[in-house]
């Protein structure tokens, strides 16, 4: 997969054949938006296009202003486009969702980004708006593609028993600590890359987040860490007033993880920890890492 960033009023070679392309914030890139993706990917190389996933940086709403402990990304930028690779696309345009970019008009959208990588076919999901304030919407790509010769499908949400998977389902999933039911929605387990900084004693080391990625509550978890190279399964430990998070290492393991950027999936809950015992833990943490 190849990944253009803020592609405006684009001419590459590669559309000259036409283009299938889908668009959404993919945060998460859980099954709805996997069924989405996939099917771009399917549809376009059965018909000689090249496939493309169009997304934004940072998330819309975040950016618009909604209730940011409500929206911390799922993913990072780069795991995002990881999993959307993984997906079949050929192309990943990702556009800097800035104050400017907020007032394009839904007009502008389809004729300075889509026009330029000559779309024979749009997918959608159903609630997906695009444009100043939302204006652009199925319909209206419905219209433009009359006069631009595209056209636009919709695809229908995906249920998990008997209710949409949606990124706010994930989100509410890992704030209330239940990992089995994020995994069962994204089709994978929540993950943040990161990086090993300082031991806490032989067994104990810390993992800061290279991003803000949404952590799940207070208490102990089974993880495993994982680079290039090799995979452990260990536990880590989360607490309230601190993004950092203790993980269990042995000392060949805190040798060989401290080397580089590493991932961290989470497997399943062990334990809540109590608010009191964590802030009195933190402060001595705080200590260590000042």
């Amino acid at each position: 997969m190849k990944f253009y960033k803020d592609l405006f009023n684009p001419k590459i070679r590669e559309v000259e054949q036409g283009s299938y392309i889908t668009i959404g914030t993919f945060d998460g890139v859980h099954r709805g938006h996997q069924q989405l993706i996939s099917t771009v990917a399917r549809e376009g190389k059965k018909n000689n296009c090249t496939t493309i996933a169009i997304t934004f940086d940072p998330l819309p709403k975040v950016f618009l202003g909604k209730k940011e402990s409500d929206y911390i990304r799922l993913t990072s930028p780069q795991t995002r486009a990881e999993r959307i690779a993984l997906l079949g696309v050929d192309l990943l345009i990702e556009y800097t969702f800035d104050q400017s970019f907020s007032k394009m008009s839904a007009d502008d959208f389809i004729t300075t980004i889509l026009v330029g990588l000559n779309p024979k076919k749009i997918f959608i999901g159903k609630d997906f708006r695009f444009g100043y304030k939302g204006s652009g919407d199925y319909e209206f790509l419905k219209r433009e593609g009359m006069k631009f010769g595209f056209e636009t499908e919709v695809l229908e949400f995906i249920d998990l028993n008997n209710e949409r998977i949606s990124s706010t389902r994930v989100r509410n999933a890992i704030k209330s600590g239940d990992i089995t039911l994020a995994t069962e929605l994204m089709g994978k387990q929540h993950e943040m890359s990161g990086r090993i900084v300082q031991g806490i004693n032989d067994f104990t080391v810390f993992f800061v987040p290279n991003c803000d990625v949404m952590l799940p509550p207070a208490g102990e978890y089974m993880v495993t860490i994982e680079n290039d190279n090799s995979k452990h399964f260990t536990k880590a430990v989360i607490l309230n007033t601190n993004k950092s998070i203790e993980i269990t290492l042995d000392k060949l393991m805190i040798h060989h993880f401290s080397k580089g950027n590493v991932i961290l999936h989470f497997v399943e809950p062990v334990t809540a920890i109590k608010t009191e015992v964590k802030v009195e833990t933190y402060k001595e943490l705080h200590s260590i890492l000042g």
